[in-house]
């Protein structure tokens, strides 16, 4: 399901590609020694749309690394290549950010964890696929021991 109420988005103006573009830019402006690797997708413009399952990759296309699953790298490798562009740039996305750098408190990180629909929505869909998939993983333990 999209987010946030809305059914669909452009995929420029997804919640997630934009929550990952921001922090891409401000690992870039001030230097962090981290990597920013997007791993979980969905269809920006509505399932069913022809191509809509890529909308998120294709508009991270350029971020440093991402995670992709094979039937996505399927749907990838089955597009043209003119359709694929870099849409982040380390150097203009850096120079682009206007967050100010600072170092988060527990309070402070509160008080933005409060705001962040888009991160507590993300979080919990993660959270379940992962006690899910621990879930899978138990019963084919047990079955098999």
């Amino acid at each position: 399901t999209i987010p946030l109420g809305k059914e669909s988005y452009t995929p420029e103006a997804d919640p997630g590609v934009l929550a990952v573009k921001r922090m891409y830019a401000y690992f870039r402006k001030y230097g962090y020694d981290t990597i920013c690797m997007p791993a979980s997708w969905r269809p920006s413009r509505g399932a069913g749309i022809d191509g809509s399952d890529v909308d998120e990759i294709l508009a991270l296309a350029g971020v440093d690394e991402m995670t992709i699953p094979q039937p996505l790298l399927d749907s990838l490798s089955a597009m043209e290549s003119t359709v694929v562009s870099r849409n982040c740039e380390a150097e203009s996305d850096a120079a682009a950010c206007t967050d100010p750098n600072f170092r988060l408190t527990e309070e402070s990180f509160a008080s933005y964890w409060d705001t962040d629909e888009c991160g507590k929505e993300k979080l919990k869909e993660g959270m379940d696929a992962f006690v899910e998939e621990t879930e899978k993983l138990i019963k084919i333990l047990i079955d098999k021991f």
